[in-house]
């Protein structure tokens, strides 16, 4: 079965949902190409590997890995060249990778701030960003953003509800608000000035904001955030209601179906309110 001369990347692909992510964008039968990012490369051969076997009776599609740290800039950038000079495109990008401290986790909510955001949030706008130039070049590109529900607009207060969701917010003004949330955490004032108690919740609304802001910047990319629900992976210790597997339906839809919308946030399988 020929495939269409089209790359996928899908990042923190090696396990869980972006592992399910990655299969099914090769079963779509849509890619030629789809490059698993992972900081692992044990992992991340092995995936790619298990990826390959079950996709080839379906699709002629060729999945690889390639090293990819989320948060370290230096990774961010030799992997865009590398996409550049292999493919010199990308026609589908979705950020999967992130990162979560359990629950059980003995580092103080001050501790786990920057962690949290540099991998979530800031590792994420700054790989997009390099990624751009080359989703600009895609064939029916889209760009999908993992976030959560845990992202909700409504953990901040109704001042900075309006910050996060102006509709003239830039990623310099939104870097600037996240920035801001980090400072408040460390000066303990973050409660009174109307933050968020999750730095979690804050990575993601976070992503959600940047969607947005990136939806209306770029008209020729469909661009859409995700949940994938409160899934059975390593970062819920497998207590998650829902399978891996179902979860990244959540992100395949707005990758693959036809003319998607663009700006919104996904979950259960249709488009719901942030």
């Amino acid at each position: 079965m020929m495939t269409p001369n089209r790359v996928a990347v899908v990042t923190g692909a090696n396990k869980g949902i972006g592992y399910f992510i990655a299969l099914q964008l090769g079963m779509s039968g849509l890619f030629s190409n789809i490059i698993l990012g992972c900081r692992d490369v044990q992992r991340g051969t092995t995936a790619a590997n298990q990826i390959q076997a079950l996709v080839q009776s379906k699709a002629d599609t060729k999945i690889e890995f390639s090293p990819l740290v989320i948060g370290d800039e230096a990774t961010h950038s030799t992997f865009c060249e590398k996409m550049k000079k292999e493919f010199g495109k990308v026609d589908v990008l979705v950020n999967n990778a992130g990162f979560a401290y359990k629950g059980v986790d003995p580092t103080p909510f001050e501790g786990q701030t920057e962690k949290t955001l540099s991998i979530n949030y800031f590792g994420l706008v700054d790989f997009t960003q390099k990624m751009l130039p080359l989703v600009r070049k895609g064939s029916d590109p889209r760009i999908v953003n993992v976030a959560s529900m845990a992202g909700r607009l409504g953990q901040v207060s109704s001042e900075l509800q309006k910050k996060f969701s102006e509709d003239s917010l830039t990623i310099d003004e939104l870097n600037t608000l996240m920035n801001q949330f980090k400072s408040g955490v460390q000066a303990g004032t973050y409660k009174a000035d109307g933050w968020s108690s999750s730095n979690y919740g804050m990575s993601k609304l976070g992503v959600i904001a940047a969607t947005k802001i990136w939806a209306r910047q770029e008209p020729t990319i469909k661009i859409n955030a995700c949940c994938p629900g409160y899934c059975a992976t390593d970062m819920s210790s497998h207590k998650g209601s829902r399978s891996a597997q179902d979860g990244a339906k959540n992100a395949v839809i707005p990758a693959t179906t036809e003319n998607p919308p663009t700006g919104e946030f996904f979950r259960d399988y249709e488009i719901s309110t942030w």
